[in-house]
């Protein structure tokens, strides 16, 4: 009976860590590099006060870009561990995340033509459908918390969905959702020097600050500071096992982070390195990023099995 109890016990406390959570708390803020631009822009989404739509408790964010300029209100309705967006232009909520979803589900957001509310920063009037699927589920620690995190992908290249690039490394995490949009964005619009991420989350008991991210949140400039510029070259690009770097001044570290943000490779010397030896990463998508004595460079590689 006891041995019955202190599994049961262990039990509780093991799930507990990845139990329901409130999410969008009040005061709640998501920064997010604005989807499909070079601008340099970010797109910041405010929890502001709870609402109601359709007999819902709603909370209601506000989309600003910059910060300042306001792009739309959105609403959101939490039901256990599912959240919901509201479609303003349908009058219906549509299933956004589902943090209780098991390895292989397929989420569907919608499952036709729709047309998306301003927060989505789609060049589309019309989007086919938004669905996605689970490739894998586990934690991810930051800062000694735990969050639950699930590898997710489209269903097909071109898709509406959490997709980045030619990745399947795509990533949502309880407390926060996607890591590349709030509303997702279509896998066939990528331009080459701005990877869309979120750049920093942040609410009254908990943070997160994308370490792929390497400028303020609120950070604005016309280019990027990580925008590889005339004086760097990084080629081939997909690239195989080996990954040339040409720049006109000594480096003194280069590092390579996968999607989620995890160093995978970590080389710190202060020398003139042109050749890195990638063997070890497994095709995929990563970002490269260089620092030197006045900058710092960031760039998204791909690997691929062969040129």
């Amino acid at each position: 009976m006891a041995r019955f109890y202190l599994i049961t016990l262990f039990s509780l406390i093991y799930f507990s860590c990845f139990g329901q959570v409130k999410w969008a708390p009040i005061g709640a803020k998501w920064y997010f590099n604005q989807p499909s631009s070079e601008s340099g822009n970010y797109v910041l989404f405010d929890t502001l006060k709870d609402s109601i739509i359709n007999g819902k408790n709603v909370r209601e964010i506000e989309v600003k870009l910059n910060g300042n300029d306001i792009i739309s209100r959105e609403y959101l309705y939490q039901a256990m561990d599912s959240i919901f967006y509201f479609n303003s232009n349908s009058n219906s909520f549509h299933l956004l995340y589902n943090f209780s979803a098991k390895n292989g589900d397929t989420i569907t957001v919608h499952n036709e033509k729709f047309k998306p509310t301003k927060g989505f920063f789609s060049y589309y009037d019309s989007i086919p459908y938004f669905k996605y699927k689970i490739i894998s589920i586990d934690s991810l620690e930051y800062l000694g918390d735990f969050i639950k995190r699930q590898k997710v992908t489209s269903l097909a290249t071109g898709d509406w969905g959490f997709f980045d690039g030619n990745s399947s490394d795509n990533y949502i995490l309880n407390k926060i959702g996607s890591l590349t949009y709030f509303f997702g964005k279509n896998g066939n619009i990528t331009p080459e020097e701005n990877v869309s991420i979120i750049r920093c989350y942040n609410d009254s008991v908990f943070s997160f600050e994308n370490p792929l991210w390497i400028q303020d949140c609120d950070f604005v400039s016309a280019i990027h500071n990580n925008i590889i510029i005339d004086d760097i070259a990084i080629f081939p690009n997909p690239f195989h096992d080996q990954l040339n770097i040409k720049l006109s001044e000594p480096i003194e570290f280069v590092e390579i982070y996968d999607i989620s943000g995890l160093t995978l490779m970590d080389i710190q010397q202060k020398n003139d390195l042109h050749i890195i030896n990638t063997s070890s990463l497994t095709n995929g998508f990563y970002i490269l990023k260089i620092k030197t004595q006045h900058h710092i460079y960031s760039k998204k590689i791909i690997k691929i099995s062969q040129l």
